[in-house]
């Protein structure tokens, strides 16, 4: 594919990629700022810790603090950075950190495409972009004030540098470097990637023809990584006195997870306000009660991972069948997220419950959702492209695999690193399909080559119709009438 071409290919994926996100924007205009907005919790400490790096306080939060004030430890640092960019560039309001994080995961489709089309071929690539751009997941949750969209961006360029580094020759020990630090930049935003770099390293060395020479670069990944998250477990060290490499909060997923799976059967309670609660009986310690992360969330955080892996041990088989459950659930295309809305359901569109007292100040300017209102008659195309990709979704995928894994094994395996790691690391803890929107984009490569196949197909069928039509409307006659004819 010519350079021009691609050129072209990537700004029409962009440009789908963003409308579909903006219309999905539109449709959550009723619940933002109240007490449905999704995840709306969770969106108001990021927006505090926003808050608080514009007004000083640091990038890594406060450092003369209480040790046992632990709450600045129960999320990664990288979104709140990122929401104070976007504060100081353009203001406070959810709909402006929307505006800006839809156009920022528009460029994800962008690059598994570049890497599809390089490992497999240009029709895979632009189909991989295309469904990337339309899926109704990755657009819906691009519009939550969360950092699990945008985490994909990293991973991806971080992904495509090893693409150039290993499919298009340029080997340069910096180019596997950079690499790294992309990797390990998606950790600032969730930890859950902070382990990615050494697998991916792994599973390069194992596919590689010389294995000596690349093993000499992929140890750069890990490194690499290592040093991009340093920062953050040396801040933590200098202010709690204690190892934490990102933050803290892998005992509270694997308890809620146990209580997801079990009921409550081990003990174990699903939501974070029951976990603070049981705490605050538990250690007989009210001020536990108030929040799971603080007081002492390290050490309580801890007792947690080893109460959990306790119950884990006893029970190995019966929590190998949570995991494949989980595995399952992750590919599962038919829930977790709404379609973009018919034009008739967004007439409508109102806000019916009250503004949380945290955000009455911001809730009124929405001119931000000024393109996703512009362009409401795209809705029924698109809404019909999003229905036409989730139905088979997870059975192309399956096949996909197949097909990839009997035409080479090893570009198989490099386009399932990401996947592979998901599935054996984040299935080990709670999950939800939010969570794993990075591996996301790599599974739908495999979607993308059964499109491909299909196409070919039907345009090898139509093209045959055609010929028999023109054969039947114009029999051949003896050159010699053609000639008299003439």
């Amino acid at each position: 594919m010519r350079l021009r071409t691609k050129i072209i290919v990537a700004v029409s994926i962009c440009v789908v990629s963003f409308s579909a996100r903006s219309l999905q924007a539109v449709d959550l205009t009723p619940v933002m700022y109240t007490a449905e907005q999704p995840f709306g919790g969770l969106s108001l400490t990021y927006d505090q810790r926003a808050s608080s790096i514009l007004e000083g306080d640091g990038i890594l939060g406060p450092y003369d603090i209480d040790p046992s004030r632990t709450v600045w430890l129960a999320q990664a640092p990288g979104y709140s950075i990122y929401l104070s960019w976007v504060y100081r560039i353009a203001g406070r309001g959810f709909f402006k950190v929307q505006f800006v994080q839809n156009a920022l995961n528009s460029l994800s489709p962008i690059l598994i495409f570049l890497i599809a089309g390089a490992m497999l071929s240009w029709r895979v690539g632009v189909a991989s972009g295309l469904l990337a751009a339309i899926e109704h997941h990755l657009s819906h949750i691009s519009n939550f004030i969360l950092p699990d969209s945008i985490s994909a961006l990293p991973v991806l360029a971080g992904i495509y540098l090893l693409v150039i580094a290993t499919r298009l020759h340029h080997n340069s020990y910096w180019v596997w470097a950079g690499a790294g630090v992309l990797l390990g930049s998606a950790a600032w935003l969730r930890a859950q990637t902070m382990l990615l770099a050494p697998l991916v390293a792994v599973v390069l060395v194992a596919i590689a023809a010389r294995r000596l020479p690349r093993l000499k670069r992929a140890l750069l990944l890990p490194l690499a990584c290592l040093l991009v998250i340093a920062p953050i477990t040396i801040r933590n060290y200098l202010v709690y006195g204690e190892f934490v490499p990102v933050h803290i909060g892998l005992g509270i997923v694997l308890w809620e997870g146990i209580a997801d799976a079990s009921g409550d059967r081990f003990g174990a309670v699903p939501l974070d306000v029951d976990v603070a609660a049981q705490e605050a009986v538990l250690y007989n310690n009210p001020r536990y009660g108030s929040t799971w992360s603080s007081p002492d969330g390290i050490a309580r955080d801890r007792d947690r991972v080893r109460k959990s892996l306790g119950i884990i041990l006893d029970h190995p088989a019966w929590y190998a069948g949570v995991m494949l459950k989980r595995m399952r659930d992750m590919v599962k295309y038919s829930a977790h997220a709404p379609l973009i809305y018919k034009i008739a359901q967004t007439r409508a569109l109102q806000r019916t419950l009250p503004v949380r007292p945290e955000w009455e100040s911001l809730a009124g300017d929405d001119s931000s959702l000024t393109f996703g209102r512009a362009i409401l008659w795209t809705r029924p195309v698109l809404r019909a492209l999003q229905r036409l990709i989730k139905e088979p979704m997870g059975y192309f995928i399956l096949v996909g695999t197949a097909i990839l894994f009997i035409a080479s094994w090893r570009r198989a395996l490099f386009l399932g690193m990401v996947p592979i790691y998901y599935f054996l690391f984040q299935s080990f803890t709670h999950t939800e399909f939010r969570y794993t929107l990075p591996m996301q984009y790599f599974l739908f490569v495999l979607a993308a080559i059964v499109w491909v196949i299909l196409t070919g197909w039907c345009r090898t069928g139509l093209r045959s119709l055609s010929n028999r039509y023109m054969k039947r409307a114009n029999p051949a006659r003896p050159l010699e009438n053609r000639l008299l004819s003439q």
